[in-house]
């Protein structure tokens, strides 16, 4: 007969206890590596403090505290080696893991010179706006684990792990986390909403972008007025500090350049040209 599953306030409560201790020995750890490499404390107490519970197939003190253990989606048996190790890569690393790929996956497009610059500018934006929706993403998890139960870390719903308590649980809670759940589901819809409506903004901006900056002296890169105007050999001109500074691709057209091929514009003003 298999044992019967936990109960959101029970997988709540072990979460946080976990989360008390991890946090723990991230101060402790962060204490003992130098100042510059304290973010890195987070991350590596996670690690340490799963490996040595989960992965050896053992509770979590949270786990040991509400009652509950880790199972596979049959209920009848203990998740694999293979199924844990990866739900706690994915919990530790997931986030920075994804958010990298977006990183790459952008530079890539910037440097694409066969795409035309609306559609990088597209892609751009499409991009920046999944960086906004990742952490909306486990909060979205997060509120339907409070109202239907399951684990709350995404990585343990993609290695296929779920809990079942060994003692009876706090059902008193379940009504209250329920409604926890729907109010945390509509903070994340909203905040989804803000980041597509500034997307749709961001769009709108770069579609009329093009017209605007021909069309008087505002340096693309800076949006201030050009001073000492430089031209890149794509023929778009921008201001000397902008073209010796950050840029490594040409913020209209995206083609990339070296600071040996910026030429300076010694008696040429934008406006200049424009009045002949």
């Amino acid at each position: 007969m298999a044992l019967p599953r936990a109960q959101p306030a029970e997988v709540l409560r072990a979460w946080q206890k976990d989360d008390f201790y991890e946090k723990q020995l991230a101060g402790s750890l962060a204490r003992l590596i130098p100042s510059h490499q304290a973010t890195k404390a987070d991350p590596i107490s996670s690690l340490l403090y799963k490996s040595f519970t989960t992965l050896k197939d053992l509770q979590t003190l949270g786990e040991e505290y509400s009652g509950i253990v880790q199972v596979d989606e049959s209920y009848h048996n203990l998740p694999t080696f293979s199924n844990r190790l990866l739900s706690i890569l994915l919990s530790t690393f997931g986030e920075n893991i994804t958010r990298r790929l977006l990183r790459e996956i952008e530079r890539k497009i910037e440097l694409n010179s066969s795409l035309k610059p609306e559609a990088q500018n597209f892609f751009i934006v499409i991009i920046k706006t999944l960086g906004n929706i990742v952490p909306q993403l486990e909060s979205i998890h997060r509120a339907l684990s409070y109202i239907n139960g399951g684990p709350l870390q995404i990585g343990k719903l993609v290695a296929g792990i779920d809990y079942v308590h060994v003692r009876p649980a706090a059902a008193a809670y379940y009504a209250h986390l329920r409604l926890l759940g729907l109010v945390t589901l509509l903070h994340a819809f909203i905040s989804c909403g803000q980041s597509l409506y500034e997307a749709k903004k961001n769009m709108e901006q770069l579609s009329n972008f093009p017209s605007e900056v021909d069309s008087n002296r505002t340096c693309v890169a800076c949006l201030e007025e050009i001073i000492q105007p430089c031209v890149l050999h794509c023929g778009h001109v921008f201001c000397l500090q902008c073209c010796y500074g950050a840029l490594e691709n040409c913020p209209l057209c995206r083609t990339p350049f070296t600071k040996n091929n910026v030429v300076p514009l010694m008696n040429y003003y934008p406006g200049d040209y424009q009045q002949q």
